[in-house]
């Protein structure tokens, strides 16, 4: 009775109801009634229709009702709708099948609802309505996108509402990498990222799911500033004359950097209509700046510059471009072929002397004094015929004639050979003929740096002197 009275209508309008309801059938001799299984839990989501189900058997006279039982209220009497929800409605089927309609339930609409019937005494069961949400991330206490300077702290804010309560977990989206394997998934509402970096730069998704569908999610931008910075993978750079060369220089900025070249007079490198050609590609915060020069000319040979200016400052670096000696082309081979057969042979110095015959003159075979000269290299142990060529800068070896330490090696043997021909003539001169003193050919040492040495053909020459001078003697 105190359920019926607390549906809020007047008593006097639901006295007939009363009435029906208080009136049982009974019949002696047959079995009451009773319900037949029980009344199974139902889960939706919110938004949708539910159905309770209450089957009973021999209900004869009795009746039957749905009773909210957390607000006590009086949906249904018998075939009847009671309350005044117009989300409420009743089916039956004969005086078996009790069907409670729902419409369009919210999260009020979760909890027990009751199946009784006006015995002496009351007899009932109860059904659970589970009423599910989906998720939904609240806009309240969304971050958005967020704009911090590197090396600051800073957390992420994803707050997601729902039932049952929503997991939020964070995913970084790499565009690198499209299967994200190499993503770390992190759990909680708030992402905090201590001193963040330029690394830390990139789009976070914020998922929410609680197993019912959908799942919802939403993106943040995180964007660090910091002023550019340089990368220059060549600092030196060689090409020759008439050819093609590429100058890089690779930049880190963010807001993005205004970048552009120019020479080693402070000018701007403009690629419209010279030999110019400027490019530069994008990734992210990064940029790949190249310079391309066309046919190079002596005045291309100088020192470029690469520059980047943000509204947090500016940065440079510079590239050296130096000149290659040009490749020998084939008349430069030929040329050099022939001079070295003309410089084959005997050599002469106009004099007459020992076998000379009257004016002829003298003649000494060239290759014996390359042999001669030859000896500073027999004098180390290493024969030139099997040593790699060294280098011009070290002043060794037959062929190097950048110092002075060199020749004074190959004038000393030169030097020794003079002199064993000098104590040989002596002995077969007269007796009381004074002989020559020693000789003495060093030369002072020249750097590297000073004016240009002696040709190997302007030595040879006066060695061949010195030797036509002792014959003489």
């Amino acid at each position: 009775m105190q359920l019926l009275l607390s549906s809020g209508c007047p008593w006097w309008s639901l006295l007939p109801l009363l009435l029906l309801f208080m009136t049982g059938g009974g019949d002696a001799g047959l079995p009451g009634p009773r319900f037949v299984g029980q009344i199974e839990n139902v889960t939706v989501a919110a938004g949708r229709n539910a159905v309770l189900t209450c089957t009973v058997e021999h209900l004869r006279g009795y009746k039957v009702a749905w009773v909210q039982v957390e607000t006590q209220t009086i949906l249904t009497i018998h075939t009847s709708v009671i309350t005044r929800n117009p989300r409420v409605g009743l089916s039956h089927e004969g005086h078996n099948v009790f069907r409670l309609h729902l419409k369009e339930v919210t999260e009020a609409d979760r909890g027990y609802y009751m199946c009784q019937m006006n015995t002496d005494p009351m007899i009932n069961q109860q059904g659970f309505l589970q009423v599910v949400v989906p998720p939904d991330i609240d806009d309240s206490a969304w971050t958005g996108d967020l704009v911090v300077r590197e090396g600051t702290n800073v957390s992420l804010e994803c707050k997601a509402r729902g039932y049952p309560p929503p997991t939020v977990t964070w995913r970084r989206e790499d565009p690198h990498d499209p299967t994200q394997h190499s993503v770390k998934v992190l759990e909680g509402q708030t992402l905090t990222i201590g001193k963040v970096s330029r690394l830390h730069m990139g789009a976070y998704l914020c998922v929410a799911s609680n197993g019912i569908q959908p799942s919802v999610s939403k993106r943040i931008q995180l964007k660090v500033q910091f002023p550019p910075m340089l990368w220059i993978p060549n600092q030196l750079e060689g090409a020759r004359r008439s050819e093609s060369v590429t100058l890089q220089c690779n930049t880190e900025a963010f807001p993005r950097s205004i970048n552009y070249w120019t020479n080693h007079r402070g000018e701007m490198i403009a690629a419209t209509g010279t030999r110019y050609e400027t490019t530069t590609k994008e990734e992210s915060y990064k940029t790949y700046m190249r310079l391309v020069i066309h046919n190079l000319t002596q005045y291309d040979f100088n020192t470029y510059h690469c520059i980047a200016k943000n509204s947090l400052g500016e940065t440079d670096g510079s590239i050296r471009l130096y000149e290659i000696e040009p490749r020998p082309t084939k008349e430069d081979s030929k040329e050099g072929s022939a001079s070295k057969e003309d410089g084959e042979g005997e050599v002469s110095d106009g004099e007459g002397g020992e076998g000379g015959g009257g004016g002829g003159g003298t003649k000494y075979n060239s290759t014996a004094l390359d042999e001669s000269i030859n000896l500073t290299t027999d004098k180390r142990g290493k024969m030139w015929s099997n040593k790699q060529s060294p280098s011009k800068k070290t002043g060794r070896g037959p062929n190097s004639w950048r110092t002075g330490e060199a020749m004074n090696e190959v004038l000393t043997e030169v030097d020794l050979r003079f002199r064993e021909k000098e104590y040989s003539h002596s002995k077969d001169s007269p007796p009381g003929m004074k002989t020559a003193s020693s000789y003495d050919h060093s030369f002072t040492s020249y750097d590297s740096g000073s004016a240009a040495l002696p040709s190997s053909r302007s030595v040879v020459g006066v060695a061949v002197a010195c030797v036509a001078a002792l014959w003489r003697l």
